[in-house]
């Protein structure tokens, strides 16, 4: 009788964390799509008054990292 309440625990328990997986991969790849929206725009932009280059050199930094994170997470 344990040994089945301690296996149907673990499963739940599986299941909960390949949720939390799943979860955390939908926000994040949502996340890469609006940096890479975010990028877009500012390469549109001409203005001189901020340094676009910078910015896109930080947002491609975030989005590598985050694409590490979803693949990581993909592979779980």
């Amino acid at each position: 009788m344990k040994k089945k309440k301690k296996e149907k625990d673990i499963q739940e328990l599986l299941e909960a964390k390949e949720n939390a997986h799943n979860y955390c991969r939908h926000h994040l790849q949502g996340i890469v799509k609006n940096i890479q929206k975010l990028r877009r725009q500012f390469k549109k932009l001409k203005s001189k008054r901020c340094s676009i280059y910078s910015i896109d050199n930080e947002l491609i930094h975030n989005q590598v990292l985050l694409n590490e994170v979803v693949k990581h997470l993909e592979k779980k």
